[in-house]
């Protein structure tokens, strides 16, 4: 072949498919930063200085410390293609729990860890259903949904409330780093481990292979029923950490307690990128700034007194533009 051949001839597809920059700017994470960056300009030009106020920060930062955690973790079950409906049950069976535990007069440090130990055996049944007995994903944790439900009111007895309140857990999980809650900027660390993990790390790249495609992931060696069996244990332990926050945040235990906390979380994961429908496709990063988006504008509706309702508007609209930037990206998993 002369040289002359060699210059004409054509740029393989996989080339110009693959530019950084255009990556970096029509990839989902850019997308719901760009989103981001719109509520905080309306914010700011609507509401003020007051909106980036450190006050005002630290109060959504304390409303998002528990999604943010949640996400984190109910993340991984989404890449490796399952949707764990249960987390917002979880939340509300460990707050409930943890809760009893301290009126019995346990200490937090043990209360914490038997807790958490009690969310990963329903976990594991979840695991067991869906990997071991092939069970569909959405009715299996549907069940479990319930059935974590009916076991918290069971602790809760009559009254429907446990009050818990601690002190000492009290004023460690509310207390103020640089003007802003500790466990919030805890949760942001735990984002970008979370981040690191998926794009940086052998279990992320096997979690993702498995979300993409199971048959492929398995033909290259990797242990599918591992990999979904891990996602959902991390899932697990992410809704009973998020519960044991909301107790010692709040002091109490209810049946309200994470109920609809499920879609809350799915909903920015989605505007974040993640596929309900699909695995393989999602980032942490992405994910909590899509929890951050909806916290801002349901901030900015409630500072200018407008009712809340008006965020399920918003919320669903941002879902739809999510969906069609994923049809117009082509449904590939981003880096």
């Amino acid at each position: 072949m002369t040289d002359t051949t060699a210059n004409n001839a054509p740029t393989p597809s996989y080339v110009l498919a693959h530019h950084p920059v255009r990556d970096m700017l029509t990839g989902s994470v850019a997308s719901i930063a760009f989103t981001f960056l719109a509520v905080l300009a309306v914010g700011l030009l609507w509401v003020g200085p007051k909106f980036l106020s450190f006050g005002n920060i630290s109060i959504i930062g304390s409303f998002l410390i528990v999604p943010l955690v949640v996400g984190a973790f109910a993340g991984f079950a989404l890449l490796s293609g399952v949707v764990d409906l249960s987390i917002g049950s979880m939340v509300g069976f460990s707050s409930s729990l943890f809760g009893l535990l301290l009126t019995m007069g346990w200490d937090p440090a043990f209360a914490a860890p038997v807790t958490l130990a009690v969310c990963l055996c329903f976990g594991a049944i979840n695991a067991i259903a869906i990997v071991g007995f092939g069970a569909e994903a959405i009715a299996a944790t549907l069940g479990m949904l319930v059935a974590l439900r009916g076991i918290s009111w069971v602790l809760l007895g009559s009254q429907g409330a446990i009050f818990s309140f601690n002190a000492n857990l009290f004023a460690l999980i509310n207390q103020p780093v640089f003007g802003l809650p500790l466990f919030f900027l805890l949760a942001i660390v735990l984002t970008i481990i979370a981040a690191i993990i998926v794009s940086k790390t052998r279990l992320g790249r096997h979690v993702q292979a498995v979300g993409g495609d199971d048959r492929a992931a398995s033909r290259a060696g990797i242990s599918v029923r591992r990999v979904r069996v891990t996602a959902l244990l991390l899932s697990a332990f992410g809704g009973g950490l998020g519960g044991i926050i909301y107790a010692g945040q709040l002091g109490s235990a209810a049946r309200a307690t994470g109920v609809g906390l499920e879609f809350q979380v799915y909903a920015a994961l989605m505007i974040g990128g993640y596929s309900i429908l699909r695995g393989g496709v999602g980032n942490p990063i992405g994910g909590a700034l899509g929890l951050l988006a909806v916290a801002g504008v349901a901030n900015i509706l409630d500072l200018k007194a407008i009712s809340p309702y008006f965020v399920n508007i918003i919320v669903g609209l941002l879902l739809l533009a999510a969906v069609l930037l994923d049809r117009f990206r082509g449904g590939d998993a981003y880096e």
